[in-house]
């Protein structure tokens, strides 16, 4: 199952420039991150932080957070932390980084089935990280292929 797991991770990344045209776009909060059919965004309201999720109705959550916290602002929590870079090495299965666009990102695969994906120099100032409970190889697919059309989107508004 781990081996499988790792071969959907590495097909993901090439799989990314087949998303058909018809792919959902959420909105300009979270880069315009194409989403798969079924899929939806959901804002929600944050303390010191822009956050939501990404849902689709047979389970699965993608959870985001935008960190970083303006100047002056009141701090709460924390400022942005890339969670796959922190994270202990013996809660991984696997740590990967890569460029995509021009954009570092950071994925990481805990063995408590949690898929940690950080893109942290993508907004100005501040970073983003994603996390989602991923049960099955499908699973593991879907997130990816979503989440690593991020930077497109900000690469393509930087032209």
């Amino acid at each position: 199952m781990k081996h499988k797991l790792v071969l959907m991770a590495f097909t993901s990344f090439t799989a990314l420039l087949a998303i058909e045209p018809t792919a959902y776009s959420a909105d300009d909060r979270i880069g315009g991150i194409q989403l798969l059919p079924g899929y939806k965004h959901e804002k929600l309201q944050g303390i010191d932080s822009v956050v939501g999720r990404i849902v689709n109705p047979k389970g699965l959550t993608i959870h985001y957070d935008i960190g970083g916290i303006p100047k002056g602002a009141i701090r709460f929590g924390g400022s942005f932390i890339d969670r796959p870079v922190k994270t202990p090495p013996a809660q991984l299965r696997w740590f990967k980084q890569q460029m995509v666009q021009g954009e570092p990102v950071h994925i990481a695969y805990l063995k408590n089935d949690t898929l940690l994906v950080s893109f942290p120099k993508s907004l100005p100032g501040k970073g983003i990280n994603f996390s989602a409970k991923v049960k099955t190889p499908d699973e593991m697919a879907d997130v990816l292929l979503m989440l690593l059309t991020f930077p497109h989107s900000q690469a393509a508004k930087k032209k």
